[in-house]
């Protein structure tokens, strides 16, 4: 034991700060980050109850990624997607395009984007109720409430707004198969998906989400420490796992590890990675 003492002795004090270090870790409350819930919305809610839920889901389901809140801005504001501040009262003034009623317009605006777009921007915004949004009808209503507010007093409940139709809503897409395989010819994925909403493979050319070309595949992937294969997978399997700075978070959608094959996969990888090795 006597032996043993001179070897242990200089070591107590290494384990004394490793023993404070793990039951102070231990003692800091820890928490847990939950993704935005559904929220419960009766069939009974007042307009005004609608609006304050449909505030919160704008806030939380990433609408506010591309659109802007800035009062005095016009449809232009500074994001990616119009402004939606007094979108109301600028309806009400006779703005051009898309139905007239403020209600079928912003319905519109959620379950077909691209049915309308205002003048200067692209079409990039998904159905509401696909991924990454996945509104339910009930959500869609209460973001419509939400919406007339931003300029006039809301008056849509619970029935007033049409179900969707030929959109398929999130949560009863979940009870379903997933969807077949379209194709595992790579460019025509690339078109089926709407990759090209978002991403350009033309080097330097940037839209909602980075270019994939060589350049910015190379230093994506190296920055992560992953070869460009396994850096492009986990983007499209896990895009939450990382997310380059200067673009919004939680736009891109998160099911595509669910809705393609392992072979579309694949084929897909191997098509953007010869993007990202070309000299």
């Amino acid at each position: 034991m006597n032996q043993v003492l001179p070897y242990v002795t200089p070591l107590i004090p290494a384990f004394v700060v490793i023993g404070f270090f793990v039951w102070f870790a231990n003692w800091i409350p820890q928490t847990r980050w939950q993704p935005p819930q559904a929220q419960e919305i009766s069939a009974a809610a007042t307009p005004a109850e609608l609006a304050q839920v449909g505030q919160t889901i704008v806030r939380q389901r990433g609408c506010l990624a591309c659109h802007t809140l800035e009062p005095g801005a016009g449809v232009k504001g500074g994001g990616r997607g119009p402004n939606l501040s007094g979108i109301a009262a600028r309806r009400a003034q006779g703005v051009k395009g898309g139905p007239g009623n403020l209600v079928e317009y912003l319905a519109q605006a959620l379950y077909e984007p691209g049915a309308y777009l205002v003048e200067g921007y692209a079409n990039i915004m998904p159905p509401s109720t696909g991924a990454p949004a996945s509104l339910s009808y009930e959500e869609v209503v209460a973001v419509i409430a939400y919406l007339q507010s931003l300029g006039r007093t809301p008056t849509v409940k619970v029935g007033d707004v049409p179900k969707p139709t030929g959109v398929r809503v999130a949560r009863e897409a979940k009870a379903t198969t997933p969807e077949p395989a379209v194709s595992t010819d790579p460019a025509a994925m690339f078109s089926s998906f709407n990759c090209g909403d978002c991403h350009s493979l033309k080097t330097g050319e940037v839209k909602l989400g980075p270019a994939l070309d060589a350049p910015g595949l190379k230093q994506a992937a190296a920055g992560r420490g992953m070869n460009i294969e396994a850096y492009l997978i986990e983007s499209i399997v896990d895009p939450k796992a990382y997310e380059r700075k200067g673009f919004p978070s939680g736009v891109m959608p998160q099911d595509y590890g669910t809705r393609m094959t392992a072979a579309q996969l694949d084929a897909f990888v191997r098509y953007l990675a010869a993007q990202g090795k070309r000299p």
